[in-house]
């Protein structure tokens, strides 16, 4: 059974624009008067609107600017960090170029690109 069925973890966020990392109280663990529709996590340092990562990835250190990128590139490309803890996130790309491969192997290819790399190929 998943652990996080058992304990209340916190989400991780992430500004990109200071490469900070921080947790923040789930909606539901809060009083419901202090619950707002337009509630956004907003970075401690910048105040820019942070995104959320999930439960599981760990953040690289502000000064791993290449991990950073990568990071941003996949979150971009709709890459999320969510699992349901029992078997974690696998392999987190650790530079931009494993991140680029990553998306490419992943991305949904139409029928007609499919039929271009069987011809070429």
């Amino acid at each position: 059974m998943c652990r996080y069925a058992f304990h209340t973890y916190k989400d991780i966020y992430a500004c990109f624009g200071c490469r900070k990392g921080f947790k923040r109280v789930r909606e539901g663990d809060l009083l419901p008067e202090n619950i707002h529709p337009d509630r956004q996590a907003k970075c401690p340092d910048c105040g820019l609107v942070a995104v959320n990562l999930g439960k599981d990835l760990k953040l690289p250190r502000k000064f791993q600017t290449e991990q950073w990128a990568a990071i941003e590139y996949l979150f971009n490309n709709q890459f999320n960090f969510f699992t349901c803890g029992c078997e974690g996130l696998g392999i987190v790309p650790q530079s931009l170029a494993e991140a680029y491969e990553l998306v490419e192997k992943r991305a949904h290819k139409s029928a007609g690109e499919v039929l271009l790399e069987k011809i070429t190929s």
